[in-house]
């Protein structure tokens, strides 16, 4: 018996503890306005598999630095030719799956921010939304490879083709992966959850144009998004994320009957997504 008691005092003194001694995981992070939480920018597809974040996000990281935006500015690159990104996923070209994007994404999401309590917010341009919105679709259902938590408070995409892009359909005849899955109806579109959120509950805003050429008005807001805005004051594709000054827009909330505002002069696109970032929830 003596021995037995010994060897159980040695298993403890030498590691048994272990089992039951984890740290607790940290607190998770209120939900507040603020200007402070970190931003990441996430730029959309590229047929030539290249894009430099500074000069695609030339005229946005202004919008949040000049008007008071305290929080880290970065950009996510996943082209292996990408230049000037902070954060970059060094294995992709066109052929790989905008699920495999995402997951990279989750994952320097939780190890950079999440894991040390740090909530985040997001804003995507084209692909870019389809990115995040796949990457809190695959960590809120668990899947494997995927982190176990993140913690990202809004979400602003900018002509993402949630419903399918309207040229994705000649994609068919490329070898260009990530164009096939944007077409409307593929394996990848329909495995979006429809308003997908994380650990801190996340609030979406998605924004499109009634003159976008690639992504139409009606497929870059055909998520369950609690905020939604369309222009129709000649914003093209680019023109989403470059354009500064005041549109005609009309506006849809969850909070406001579920109903389009009528059609008005109101903030342009970068605006509306920096304040979209500030707010708890979008007014």
């Amino acid at each position: 018996m003596r021995r037995i008691l010994a060897l159980l005092a040695a298993l403890v003194l030498t590691g048994g503890f272990a089992l039951v001694g984890q740290a607790p995981a940290l607190a998770a992070p209120a939900r507040t306005n603020g200007q402070a939480n970190p931003v990441i920018f996430i730029h959309g597809w590229s047929p030539e598999g290249k894009a430099d974040c500074d000069a695609y996000w030339s005229a946005v990281t202004p919008m949040f630095t000049d008007t008071g935006w305290t929080g880290e500015l970065a950009t996510f690159g996943y082209y292996t030719g990408n230049t000037n990104c902070d954060i970059k996923y060094n294995g992709d070209t066109t052929t790989t799956s905008i699920k495999t994007v995402g997951r990279a994404l989750a994952n320097e999401i939780y190890n950079r921010y999440s894991a040390i309590g740090v909530k985040v917010d997001v804003v995507g341009h084209s692909m870019g939304g389809l990115v995040i919105r796949s990457a809190l679709t695959e960590v809120a259902k668990g899947t494997a490879g995927y982190p176990p938590y993140v913690y990202i408070e809004d979400v602003v995409t900018l002509g993402t083709p949630h419903g399918g892009a309207t040229h994705a359909g000649w994609c068919s005849f490329s070898l260009w992966l990530q164009c096939k899955e944007m077409q409307a109806g593929s394996s990848f579109m329909s495995g979006l959850a429809a308003r997908p959120e994380s650990a801190v509950g996340t609030d979406w805003t998605v924004i499109s144009s009634f003159d976008d050429g690639d992504v139409s008005a009606a497929s870059g807001v055909a998520m369950s998004a609690q905020h939604k805005i369309q222009y129709d004051d000649g914003l093209d594709h680019t023109e989403l994320r470059t354009a500064t000054g005041s549109y005609q827009a009309r506006y849809w909330h969850t909070a406001s009957s579920d109903v389009w505002s009528a059609w008005g002069t109101r903030v342009g696109p970068l605006r509306w997504a920096r304040n979209a970032c500030y707010y708890q929830v979008s007014t």
